[in-house]
């Protein structure tokens, strides 16, 4: 009874055993993580798109949000549009700035690209007028995987869905 302990065979069975079980569960953890992801920074910006339709019928005025620095993907604003040109000007009141969690690629079709609009009404309308629609669409790591789309209906409700983001508006 002198000596205990494992013996080498056993010791390389654990081993063994360990790296076939993390060789399964490491690509799960990934795809999980970039779900979370992508589910935060849509959340981030769906709360912004309610906050500005909100503040729109709460003011009586209309709200616009525009993307920040190079794009949607590096955060926007949230402000009120005095003079309804759809661009911040250095004289208007910020309501919001946000940023999404982490730098994600976001692409959106041309309706929305430079701004989001409101209404006193709460309705997305375009700077002449016209009702303003489009999609968010945020792209998965992966790309096999689900990416998420928040899209804006025709009078400016906002909703969310699950779907296959096309890779070459991916940037890749």
């Amino acid at each position: 009874m002198c000596c205990r302990g494992f013996t080498l065979i056993e010791m390389m069975v654990a081993v063994a055993i360990l790296a076939i079980l993390l060789a399964i569960g490491i690509p799960a953890f990934g795809a999980l993580i970039d779900n979370q992801r992508l589910d935060s920074s849509t959340d981030s910006l769906m709360r912004s798109v309610q906050f500005a339709r909100g503040e729109a019928t709460r003011r009586n005025r209309h709200v616009t949000m525009t993307p920040l620095g190079d794009g949607w993907h590096s955060g926007w604003v949230v402000f009120l549009d005095a003079n309804n040109n759809g661009m911040l000007d250095v004289d208007e009141v910020i309501l919001r700035e946000d940023r999404p969690p982490r730098r994600i690629h976001i692409h959106t079709n041309s309706a929305i690209a430079s701004y989001l609009r409101y209404n006193a009404q709460g309705e997305s309308e375009l700077l002449n007028g016209g009702f303003q629609a489009g999609t968010f669409s945020f792209c998965p790591t992966q790309p096999t995987a689900l990416g998420r789309q928040l899209i804006i209906n025709r009078v400016g409700r906002p909703r969310v869905q699950q779907a296959s983001i096309a890779p070459e508006r991916c940037g890749g």
